[in-house]
């Protein structure tokens, strides 16, 4: 219908209005909404429900139309956006080609393109539903193979279908350490391998070789404790990340084909020594596996050091900044602090190198509470004249009144000689942030550990036998209700019972005690009422001190009382393998001297169990399997 009356410059302005909301309708419906970091911002990017991309565009000023440009494109009304396949990539581009420069068009990155061009389904999609084939174990040993979980053995079969090149980030406590060792024995022919790791659980590694690899020579598994070592002497050589920089020559030379990075989330800065040192080795080797429940502390920029270990050549330094880290230029140089196009980083990283699982993924695959023995480096275990003149008062002749005295002596030189390395555990264990409980014994200890969690600025609570039971009540209160209180330091005898802690799910033993009931209580402070979570316990032991005495003396308690009726816990499902067992005398040393049971009496039905429990771990074969 023609408008009567109007001037010619009022039909022209008239006009020019229509083309500039026609024009504006059109942009919306291109241009998708402000979005968190955790979305994407600008650009296109990969839907999670498949390959397919989202086109944004920025028009500050726009003076020509568009039309559909592809014809496979659909419109969300509610998110204000257009998807199509990643296949029309390229006409897609061409077809917006004609709104330059008025409007700033960005493509996919090439790394994007060259991962999901090709494939109608994600690698991880397929692994989930079951398409990626088993891997050949048939060479790794049974006694690994048959203790892997099912979504353990699904992250073996991952990584050997990314050819032995993954990050595995599972949440702490679902074995990555198992995961990764089997995955190594895949590739045993290309053996030695090289396993790096934090100086604290060095040894830990190679307790874990030995244990699930009957097949494997004790002898040829290695650990450099100083920089006199030999770091490729062994068939399995396991280095801490302190000497790693050092050796940096000797491991180069040994060409490495095999390479186990332990927390490989302190390679996050490529500007540091150690990182420098381990690129090279790690992008020379033929299969790397990276193992890490927190690969990115704080920002995503810590990942890329990570992901050239693994893909070399997938991403350049600037363009992973500007497409996933909010790259600005400011005038001082590049700004890499920031995040976006999240969403896509994770579906790269899923298809391309990484598998991750949390806790709540897999609990039906999880036992309720699982125990696990941790030797300490023994490089920070130092002795001293104390502890040697201790332990030779336990090899005497002694009554029981004066083996108990012993034993609480050496147990106290114990803790001495302990303290700088539960340090150095607790200190790695903040750095993963995660929430736990730690208990000890000695006011020494509690002392060292406050001290040490103190000094890393992190909020806890502290209960021991001074601690009133107003404070008890207010510091319970504290750790369940807030996230930033993460560590609770507990004595074992003062703060065994009575505490509701189900806040955490990680509990830690810095010393040991003789009554195992006490222990098994201390435990339940996480595992009872309101968990959500499997309960991991850490215990941490020193060889060569009275761990090595009190230990065992735990084990044999709890079998006998279990074969009695009146114990439901078992510690032999603890890796002990390697700690001295069934020590003449101990069970005298908490029970009247020459104290013998009548004939057919409870009493004498126990005493009669110690001794086939002694057999029993006598008779144990190296390495007994266990559910974990």
């Amino acid at each position: 219908m023609e408008c009567k009356g109007l001037t010619e410059e009022q039909r022209r302005r008239i006009e020019e209005n229509k083309k500039r909301a026609l024009l504006k309708r059109q942009q919306l419906a291109l241009q998708p909404p402000q979005q968190s970091a955790s979305a994407s911002s600008f650009g296109q990017r990969v839907t999670a429900a498949k390959p397919a991309v989202t086109t944004s565009v920025t028009a500050p000023s726009v003076n020509r139309t568009c039309s559909n440009p592809a014809p496979s494109g659909s419109s969300d009304a509610g998110t204000r956006k257009w998807h199509f396949s990643i296949r029309e990539h390229d006409a897609l581009l061409k077809a917006v080609s004609g709104l330059r420069p008025d409007v700033e068009i960005e493509p996919l990155p090439k790394a994007i393109l060259q991962v999901f061009g090709k494939s109608t389904s994600s690698s991880r999609e397929q692994c989930q539903a079951g398409f990626i084939p088993q891997a050949d174990l048939s060479q790794v040993d049974s006694l690994l193979v048959d203790s892997l979980m099912p979504f353990q053995r699904e992250g073996v079969n991952f990584g050997v279908h990314l050819n032995g090149r993954i990050l595995i980030a599972d949440d702490m406590g679902l074995g990555k350490t198992l995961q990764a060792i089997c995955l190594a024995c895949v590739y045993r022919s290309k053996w030695p391998v090289l396993v790096v790791t934090p100086s604290s659980v060095r040894f830990d590694w190679a307790q874990q070789f030995k244990r699930w690899l009957p097949s494997l020579d004790p002898d040829k598994v290695q650990v450099a404790v100083t920089g006199r070592d030999n770091p490729a002497s062994g068939l399995v050589n396991i280095i801490s990340y302190d000497l790693l920089s050092r050796k940096a020559k000797q491991l180069t030379a040994a060409k490495f084909q095999v390479i186990i990075m332990d927390e490989s989330h302190f390679l996050k800065n490529f500007k540091t020594v150690r990182t420098k040192a381990a690129l090279p080795l790690l992008q020379a080797a033929k299969h790397v596996i990276l193992l890490s429940g927190t690969p990115a502390l704080s920002r995503p920029v810590e990942l890329y050091t990570q992901i050239i270990a693994i893909c070399p050549r997938l991403f350049k330094f600037h363009d992973f900044g500007v497409r996933y880290c909010e790259g600005k230029q400011q005038p001082w140089g590049w700004d890499y602090s920031g995040s976006c196009n999240m969403g896509e980083l994770q579906l790269l990283l899923e298809e391309k190198m990484m598998i991750r699982r949390l806790k709540r993924d897999v609990l039906s695959q999880l036992p309720a509470k699982r125990r696990q023995m941790v030797v300490l480096d023994p490089v920070s275990v130092a002795s001293s004249r104390s502890l040697i003149q201790a332990s030779r008062t336990m090899e005497q002749k002694l009554t029981g009144m004066q083996k108990r005295g012993a034993l609480l002596q050496y147990f106290h030189e114990t803790c001495k000689v302990k303290v700088s390395a539960v340090r150095d555990y607790v200190l790695d264990m903040v750095a993963a942030e995660k929430k736990f409980i730690i208990f000890a014994h000695h006011q020494e200890m509690l002392d060292s550990i406050e001290e040490a969690v103190s000094q890393a600025s992190v909020q806890y609570i502290r209960i021991d036998g001074r601690t009133t039971s107003e404070q008890r009540n207010f510091f319970c209160r504290k750790f369940q209700s807030r996230d930033e209180c993460r560590v609770a330091v507990l004595s074992i005898t003062a703060a065994n019972a009575g505490l509701n802690l189900s806040a955490a799910s990680i509990v830690i033993f810095a010393e040991l005690f003789w009554n195992p009931g006490i222990l098994v209580q201390a435990e339940d402070r996480a595992h009872r009422l309101g968990q959500q979570d499997s309960v991991l316990v850490y215990y941490l032991v020193a060889q060569k001190t009275a761990d090595d005495y009190i230990w065992p003396l735990v084990q044999n308690k709890l079998q006998v009382l279990g074969k009695a009726g009146l114990a439901k816990d078992d510690f032999r499902e603890t890796d002990t393998s390697h700690m001295k067992l069934g020590n003449p005398g101990l069970d005298e040393v908490f029970r009247p001297p020459g104290f013998v049971g009548p004939q057919g009496s409870a009493i004498h039905v126990i005493q009669e169990c110690v001794l086939h429990t002694r057999e029993f771990f006598k008779m144990r074969p190296r390495g007994c399997p266990h559910p974990f």
